[in-house]
């Protein structure tokens, strides 16, 4: 990515000094030191974690010359291809047999002024071979000529994906800043004709010229014993000798200075205004300076709240709405963004630079701020269980970002005493005072252009946002619900049974037929996540009612429940610290939730009024309707939307619930079919299950249960047929000349409409054939053919559907259809063939050591539990993840292949290729 978007988690803080400054205070458990050769390094001990291995090159493409161009981005990928001690692509063999996934867990990355090389290890048993690698790098790569030779094909695809020629409207802005500058000619993939003319000789003239010790930095982090890695970093890398004479790589990182800009929006953007504000650099040094950054924060949420408001009060449609920090080549500016159709231009707009003015000139309500500052509060609040969540992997790449800009790693302690100072200094007033620091700044105008406008003719519309945004802002009305509560159940339930199954999950049946399961988790603090969910999504509506369910989440979200509109809702739940995220997929449907113990009732109490006390604003149907219409007809104006309705219109027929839903059908989506979506998915009980994972009780849940999901009105349905309507004769192959790329993408699908229904064995099954798969495309077309850089496969079937549904993707150069075609064909042709022994027992490790860390993520364990639970899999494969790969035997492998990509399946073949 050349717009470098640096997300920062460090608070810095430390002892007051005469000056009034108070310096950051690092964290002591890092353990630092550098070995007489100059090779510096970095220990992080944490007891129980799996272990990361970080190597830090103070060279990337800033140490290029004119002729070098992505040398250092080149010499990267050949860090894979082969070293002193691992021949080509041995090491990445060697640690996925140990669970890695090349990608996931074993990486690195290029950018301007660095080159990192990542190692995930799941444990420390792996450390001597790591640490080996790392060191094969510092002086020991191979750089075969033929290995560069492959590499070029590889490096190509990668430009070809990431360097797009029609560029968005913030790649073009990007552009234009840096144009003068030091950054002008630089890229780190670099360029198509230099990777062309790399040649093993001069990639090695780069690598021995930077990869020097002094200019190196080792990180390893997670479960390992300081004094061990000492001694292995230095039996590894003491001997590591500089050369006699050492090029300088000192750069002077260039500001850019920002301007106003206007120009063409790109194929996925929509029109649009936005405002961008300068604030400090992204370096933090000192407690005041950590404040400031938070205070900008919360001043930048809470306009951000404020405009959601009165766009949502307006019912004025919006593509997009961001108000947001923006970081950008280490520096820290606010971003104030909307995006529209070009008929709303002018109306939009005002509305925008009106609330900004009032939000100038008048400031937030002392509820409107109490809601955004509570976050912080909760920050505090749950200090000691969100840094007991931090891994190897948190600690590796915080300190790779500490070396990448000079800065330190913060202790619990100062990041404790930060939140104290923060919410001392947080009220209406201190608040109010930074959102006017930020609207008084000076700020640029960027108008992005739709084609049919005259940029010419836009750009002459600067002046008048500025004369607009001067004007006196208006006070605003009270913007708050007289509302302060959800509507409260007026008749219980019962709990018909409960007790502690043999798995440690304590369950309870409920008198309206829901299933409640509860994890008691002692580690996890106050927090509380919690997945209410059934069977049935789409696959429980009439086809009639497609488009109304892709339209009800929002039209819901923005209408609100009861008493309350849809942004006051939001108001309420920020204050009482409860997230929801309501969805409607294929197959299920539900609500993900994260509240506090504390309040946990009132998440209850949420449950219960989605399902009983929906609002329904005719204003906000015709909104999101007008929206969607909008976004669809943009989408579709592009060759890839155009590919992928072609794709859907092959593969379904017209009724399917998987069937491209037309604008027309969204056009015409009422208020009662919104409710009839609602009253169909959660009115009626097809299993639905309530999982909680929490440090809780069960006498402290049976009393609420009763109370408020109980009470929850339902009715017993049946479980609906989750049969896809497949089009079983579909083209063999379409192709579409009509790309506005020098780039091809090609795409086989494989479907079997009439494989087994899925089950928690199958679903491990299709990881781990999805696993092999994506191995084998990157070691076939990759590394031996040099086509692409990321060829991809993987199943699109949903849980309870019985069929499998493949896809198989690849992007080449136009001249190479006819290669990735019988290239994909031998690789699916060898998967049905041949897979051994040891290529299952990888693909069950990696799965096993993917699924392992659910133990530490609440989060995604609830899900897991709930997915598993409402679709019939029960949770016994996921309490014993090694215990079910190890279950999985190769006949029933092989089955699974045969079952999704041999005779039964249909094929088809899609290629997008450059218009001619």
């Amino acid at each position: 990515m050349r717009i470098i978007l640096l997300l920062i988690s460090f608070v810095l803080i430390g002892c007051t000094q005469p000056n009034g400054v108070t310096p950051i205070e690092p964290d002591n458990n890092w353990v630092t030191g550098q070995l007489e050769n100059g090779v510096k390094y970095h220990i992080y001990p944490s007891d129980n974690e799996p272990v990361s291995l970080r190597l830090f090159i103070h060279a990337g493409s800033a140490q290029e010359t004119e002729q070098q161009k992505g040398y250092a981005h080149f010499l990267e990928h050949m860090a894979f291809n082969g070293s002193t001690h691992f021949t080509s692509n041995d090491m990445v063999a060697m640690f996925e047999a140990a669970g890695l996934t090349f990608g996931a867990d074993i990486n690195a990355y290029t950018s301007y002024y660095e080159t990192v090389y990542k190692l995930d290890l799941p444990d420390n048993q792996q450390l001597e071979p790591g640490m080996m690698w790392l060191r094969d790098i510092a002086d020991g790569l191979t750089l075969s000529a033929s290995e560069v030779e492959k590499e070029k094909g590889v490096i190509q695809g990668e430009i070809r994906r990431t360097r797009h020629e029609q560029k968005s409207l913030s790649e073009k802005y990007y552009d234009h800043l840096i144009n003068g500058t030091a950054l002008e000619t630089l890229d780190p993939v670099g360029n198509k004709a230099s990777v062309a003319n790399a040649t093993s000789e001069s990639i090695r003239a780069f690598y021995e010229t930077w990869y020097q010790p002094q200019y190196t930095e080792v990180v390893v982090t997670g479960d390992i014993n300081v004094e061990q890695i000492e001694k292995l970093v230095r039996s590894k890398f003491s001997d590591w000798k500089a050369a006699d004479s050492v090029a300088d790589n000192s750069i002077e990182k260039p500001a850019l200075t920002l301007t106003d800009y206007t120009d063409t929006i790109g194929e996925f953007d929509a029109p649009s205004l936005s405002l961008v504000i300068e604030r400090a650099p992204a370096k933090i040094d000192t407690r005041e300076q950590q404040l400031a950054s938070w205070l900008d924060e919360i001043a930048l949420q809470l306009i951000y709240q404020r405009l959601e408001t009165v766009y949502q009060d307006s019912a004025m449609p919006l593509q997009s709405l961001t108000v947001t920090p923006y970081y950008m080549n280490y520096q820290r500016n606010a971003l104030f963004s909307l995006a529209f159709a070009k008929e709303d231009r002018q109306a939009t707009q005002d509305l925008f630079l009106e609330t900004l003015a009032s939000l100038r000139d008048h400031g937030v309500s002392q509820t409107e701020a109490d809601s955004s500052i509570a976050y912080y509060q909760q920050l505090l609040h749950d200090i000691d269980y969100n840094w007991s969540q931090q891994d190897a992997v948190t600690f590796a790449e915080d300190r790779v970002w500490a070396i990448s800009t000079k800065q330190s790693s913060q202790s619990k302690l100062d990041y404790q005493q930060s939140l104290e100072a923060l919410l001392k200094v947080a009220d209406v007033e201190r608040v109010n005072q930074q959102i006017r620091s930020i609207l008084d700044d000076e700020y640029f105008v960027i108008l992005g252009a739709d084609e049919s406008e005259s940029v010419e003719q836009l750009a002459t519309q600067i002046s008048p946002v500025r004369t607009k945004l001067a004007e006196e802002g208006a006070k605003p009305l009270s913007l708050l619900s007289v509302a302060s509560e959800l509507t409260l159940p007026t008749k219980e339930g019962t709990v018909l049974s409960q007790q502690t199954n043999a798995l440690g999950f304590h369950t309870w049946q409920l008198s309206n037929g829901v299933e409640v399961w509860l994890e008691t988790d002692s580690t996890i603090g106050d927090s509380v996540n919690l997945v209410y969910a059934s069977q049935g999504g789409k696959a429980s509506l009439e086809p009639e009612l497609y488009a109304a369910s892709q339209l009800a989440i929002p039209v819901v979200v923005r209408s609100g429940l009861g008493e309350f509109k849809g942004n006051e809702l939001d108001a309420y739940l920020r204050r009482n610290s409860i997230e929801v995220f309501p969805f409607i997929n294929f197959t299920h449907h539900g609500i993900e939730m994260g509240t506090t113990k504390a309040k946990i009732a009132d998440a209850f109490n949420v449950i219960y009024n989605i399902s009983t006390n929906i609002n329904v604003d005719e204003r906000q149907i015709e909104a999101i309707r007008k929206e969607s219409y909008q976004d669809q007809q943009r989408y579709l104006a592009t060759p890839i939307g155009q590919w992928e309705r072609g794709i859907n219109r092959n593969s379904y027929l017209p009724t399917s619930r998987h069937a491209f839903i037309t604008a027309p059908e969204l056009a015409t989506v009422t208020a009662d079919q919104i409710r009839q979506v609602h009253r169909t998915l959660f009115t009626k009980d097809r299993g639905y299950k309530l999982v909680i994972v929490a440090d809780l009780t069960p006498e402290e849940l049976t009393p609420l249960l009763r109370h408020f999901i109980a009470s929850i009105p339902l009715e017993s349905e049946e479980k609906p047929s989750f049969k896809v309507a497949y089009n079983l004769d579909p083209q063999v192959r379409i192709d579409m000349p009509e790309y506005n790329e020098q780039n091809s993408i090609y795409l086989v699908r494989v479907t079997n409409p009439q494989a087994q229904t899925s089950s928690a064995k199958t679903a491990f099954i299709d990881d781990m054939i999805q696993r092999l798969l994506s191995k084998r495309l990157t070691s076939y077309v990759r590394e031996e053919l040099g086509l692409d850089y990321a060829p991809d496969a993987y199943s699109v079937a949903h849980d309870q559907e019985p069929s499998t549904d493949w896809l198989i993707e690849a992007q080449v150069a136009p001249g190479d259809i006819d290669k990735i075609d019988s290239a994909i064909d031998k690789v699916i042709a060898e998967l049905r063939s041949d897979v051994t022994q040891s290529e299952l027992n990888t693909v069950a490790k990696q799965l096993a050591v993917a699924l392992h860390p659910l133990k530490d993520k609440p989060i995604d364990r609830t899900w897991f539990y709930t997915r598993y639970l409402i679709h019939g899999y029960g949770v016994e494969s996921l309490k014993d993840v090694d215990g079910m790969t190890a279950s999985i035997t190769m006949e029933e492998f092989k089955q699974r292949i045969e079952e999704a990509f041999g005779v039964k399946a249909l094929k088809s073949k899609y290629t997008l290729t450059p218009a001619q």
